[in-house]
């Protein structure tokens, strides 16, 4: 008389291979996932440390509030804090040894919650993507980035100032 062994798994070997080796694959893409996530969100903040630590001992402010990055012509941090009483936007170059520090003060310019409220009104079909003081040719702006009522990617200049245009692109989508 035979005995029949009972198996938790009855199915053919390669089955239960191929299983197991898609679990790991699965398993490590996650992982390396993961670490590429961590590893571009490091990189996008790469140096804020540095540039806090030199404007707060050249005493170019004594308090950091926020760091935002452009990139132009030229590459800035631009750094937000106070200097004592008022607050500030200083443009930090990432380029060259000797550093020239462009500072603004923010009682003098139109606040960001402004332009973004006239920029509503004007366009209200349009989908904002975010809003970052930039430096171009020396004049100070902010760069207004949106996708318009028609699917095109804006980046609108707009003058720190009094929010009067200094230009504007708009681009269009090759492949949808």
């Amino acid at each position: 008389m035979r005995i029949r062994q009972s198996s938790r798994f009855t199915g053919p070997k390669w089955l239960k291979w191929s299983l197991l080796i898609s679990i790991i694959i699965l398993i490590s893409c996650f992982i390396y996932m993961i670490f590429l996530y961590v590893d571009l969100k490091e990189s996008k903040t790469a140096g804020y440390a540095e540039t806090e630590r030199q404007l707060l001992k050249a005493n170019a402010l004594t308090e950091v509030t926020a760091i935002k990055t452009f990139n132009g012509e030229k590459a800035y941090h631009v750094v937000f804090g106070k200097d004592g009483k008022e607050e500030k936007i200083i443009f930090y170059p990432l380029e060259g040894k000797k550093k020239n520090l462009t500072t603004i003060n923010q009682s003098e310019i139109i606040a960001e919650d402004a332009i973004i409220d006239d920029w509503k009104q004007q366009c209200n079909q349009c989908e904002f993507v975010k809003i970052t003081p930039a430096l171009v040719n020396e004049n100070a702006l902010w760069e207004l980035t949106y996708k318009d009522q028609s699917g095109r990617y804006v980046l609108d200049y707009l003058s720190i100032y009094d929010g009067s245009r200094y230009e504007q692109y708009r681009l269009k989508r090759m492949f949808n």
